[in-house]
């Protein structure tokens, strides 16, 4: 008997869909483990298979002419693209070809999908977004209100001792900046502490110290530029001549920011989008008549 049949569908039964892990996102070469559990209360046939498929997509957020109305607007500016899809067979029909019957009873079927090294990781943009979500399919039909979301997360970064960064501007002024550690918690937020030294040896007039902090992104070697915060650092006086100053500042960063991501070039599949997400630090030593020079420091963003 074909699809057409008229026995029930398991959309007339209750199923779930669960995990085995207890985080709540996933790296690269990780495994994802779950259960599907069937619970019948009729003959439910099975004419191919059962199955669970591991989506990537791509979002992008098209820009669209000012001729577009509203409605037209919001339906021509998200360009979709699934870019990865892993198919892991829960149950299927037997070899020669007869429905598999399951009546009146529950049972899980377990699922194991391995994942890559070089998948890019779960992120959200104004410009474009990457989502991961596995869907459940009987027989070829997706079965309703069962998707569940993916957060993949890059690798764990290397902990290290940040190195400082020293920028000489007009006036023969020297600002060094360091950061006290190697990466920071984008998924609860943190406290960075920067400690900042100012050497200025004619005593100009520093009007104040701003620190902007930036988040570079790129999608297919297109960049984007998205300003996070900018604080004017209290911890220094305003309109000060001292000639050295030293301290320690504290900028508050914002949850949920995505995790620092730089791809692996040389494994990178053609069908997988390339993106990169990094930040920095913008600081400025604003001074009557004058500005100094930006010094840039990186601000290793993780998930854990």
């Amino acid at each position: 008997m074909g699809l057409n049949s008229t026995k029930p569908s398991l959309t007339n039964n209750k199923y779930s869909l669960t995990f085995s892990s207890t985080n709540n996102f996933y790296r690269g070469h990780s495994i994802i483990h779950g259960n599907f559990r069937i619970n019948s209360h009729t003959k439910l046939r099975i004419e191919k298979k059962i199955r669970v498929d591991l989506i990537g997509q791509l979002i992008e957020n098209k820009k669209s002419t000012l001729n577009l109305t509203k409605k037209s607007l919001q339906s021509n500016n998200k360009n979709s693209k699934i870019f990865f899809t892993y198919s892991f067979p829960l149950v299927t029909s037997h070899e020669n070809g007869i429905a598999r019957i399951i009546q009146n009873r529950q049972i899980n079927f377990p699922f194991r999908i391995p994942l890559g090294i070089n998948l890019p990781p779960s992120c959200e943009f104004t410009e474009f977004s990457i989502i991961y979500y596995l869907d459940v399919y009987h027989d070829e039909r997706l079965l309703p209100n069962i998707r569940k979301k993916i957060i993949l997360a890059p690798q764990a970064p290397l902990i290290t001792i940040p190195l400082p960064c020293k920028v000489t501007g007009c006036n023969d002024i020297n600002m060094i900046c360091s950061l006290q550690k190697s990466f920071y918690s984008g998924r609860d937020g943190s406290i960075i502490l920067l400690s900042i030294s100012i050497t200025n040896p004619k005593q100009k007039q520093i009007q104040l110290v701003v620190a902007q902090l930036m988040q570079i992104v790129s999608l297919n070697e297109i960049k984007f530029e998205n300003e996070i915060f900018t604080y004017q650092l209290n911890e220094i006086n305003e309109n000060t001549q001292e000639i050295q100053i030293n301290r320690i500042c504290e900028l508050n960063l914002p949850s949920n920011l995505p995790p620092t991501y730089i791809p692996n070039e040389n494994g990178q599949p053609d069908n997988v989008p390339c993106i990169a997400i990094t930040y920095e630090l913008r600081i400025t030593a604003q001074m009557k008549g004058a500005t100094t020079s930006n010094l840039r420091l990186s601000v290793p963003i993780g998930i854990e």
